[in-house]
């Protein structure tokens, strides 16, 4: 991940600075003192353990997010044996739950319904629903790595299946902890021929709360408009995005019919995808995610076959397109999350982004992901930069519920 400039916006989004606010020499030490506002009588009359006591409740959450974004944190207390969970207006309860992804795991099956997995599990591995897929190769992979130790916590380095359900798991969690969870999404999840979109909408949407941003979610009952998914709001400047998200459908995965083509022949071609996303009715800026869905490269990311051939199809696009109807400006962030490519002899290979934009000259002849298309997004664009810089270093699941 490029460095951030001392000058640029705090990903934070505390509007300050980064050299004034977490790149400070004392934001990490027991010197730092994040304000707080004393509404009723003076400083000199609250305890000082009080203030203390504060403090310490501020620096430790200005460190959880710097670690996993704008996620509300965990509600969770110990009551009578149980672990009581609340999820936006929900509670939940076990008693096996003694870390963060063991409730996740125990969500996920609740949330999509016990009735259809049960149904689910029953038919050959082939024709499951991807989704139970990853739960069997859950399973296989905690009996085969995950001994417990004496206090029933196993620890393992996650496959690809595993990081799948999980971070399916994490997203839906915290779309619902932000209530931004609708049933008609769960359902098209659910959904085999529709499952890869839902999965790449909820992703793109959980990946804009850890950023900070509030969500306004389209209206499902028009089906007349071609809309974008939903609109985003930065808190800091007030910027709203129009944002949109595709997935390239491969044949014969994540629930596509068809046969697997060899790895080596599948390609980042997303050219069409992209004129597809463009076309669609945006009320604001436009910011589009789309996930190239290519099997994992072991090389750098810029140096990446599939990079490369983004960057291609992206100046074409600019160069190709009607003088006397454009396409219209976007922000455009390439995604790929190939865990589905590996299996569980296999640790999980990340997920990989980068940024570039369209009909836009600040971003104009310049390569796509390079350092400068981020200093100049830092300067010009600072919500969108928040963005960026929360895609790529929000990338860790909470492992317990502090």
């Amino acid at each position: 991940m490029p460095e951030i400039g001392r000058n640029a916006p705090c990903p934070c989004k505390s509007g300050k600075k980064y050299k004034k606010c977490c790149g400070s020499p004392t934001a990490t030490s027991g010197q730092s003192q994040p304000p707080f506002e004393i509404l009723y009588g003076a400083p000199q009359d609250i305890p000082p353990d009080v203030l203390r006591a504060f403090r310490e409740h501020q620096e430790k959450e200005i460190a959880r997010i710097r670690r996993y974004g704008h996620v509300r944190p965990p509600i969770a207390v110990d009551h009578q044996g149980y672990k009581v969970v609340a999820v936006g207006n929900k509670l939940t309860w076990a008693k096996n739950w003694k870390t963060f992804h063991d409730f996740l795991f125990n969500y996920i099956a609740g949330g999509l319904g016990k009735e259809w997995g049960d149904a689910e599990i029953k038919k050959p591995f082939e024709e499951r629903h991807p989704i139970l897929q990853w739960y069997h190769q859950l399973c296989e992979f905690q009996r085969a790595h995950m001994a417990p130790d004496a206090q029933g916590i196993g620890e393992a380095i996650a496959s690809g299946p595993v990081m799948a359900y999980l971070w399916l798991a994490y997203d839906l969690y915290t779309l619902e902890h932000h209530a931004l969870l609708r049933e008609k999404l769960v359902r098209r999840l659910k959904n085999r021929e529709q499952f890869q979109g839902a999965r790449y909408e909820v992703s793109v949407a959980a990946a804009w709360v850890r950023a900070g941003f509030d969500l306004t979610l389209e209206d499902e009952t028009d089906t007349e408009t071609s809309h974008c998914e939903f609109n985003a709001t930065h808190k800091p400047t007030g910027a709203t995005y129009s944002v949109e998200a595709k997935s390239r459908h491969r044949e014969g995965y994540l629930g596509t019919p068809g046969i697997p083509r060899p790895l080596a022949e599948i390609t980042a071609d997303v050219y069409a995808l992209l004129q597809r996303a463009l076309r669609k009715r945006a009320e604001h800026e436009r910011v589009i995610f789309i996930d190239l869905n290519v099997p994992p490269d072991g090389r750098a990311l810029l140096e990446t076959e599939w990079v490369k051939r983004v960057a291609e199809q992206v100046k074409r696009l600019e160069h190709t397109q009607a003088a006397a109807d454009p396409y219209p400006p976007a922000f455009i962030f390439f995604t790929n999350h190939p865990y589905h490519y590996v299996g569980n002899d296999q640790p999980e290979p990340g997920r990989s982004t980068v940024f570039t934009a369209i009909n836009n000259p600040d971003f104009r002849e310049r390569t796509v992901g390079a350092p400068e298309v981020v200093q100049a997004l830092a300067q010009k664009y600072p919500a969108i930069f928040a963005l960026y810089e929360s895609v790529a270093r929000h990338v860790e699941i909470p492992h317990s519920f502090d």
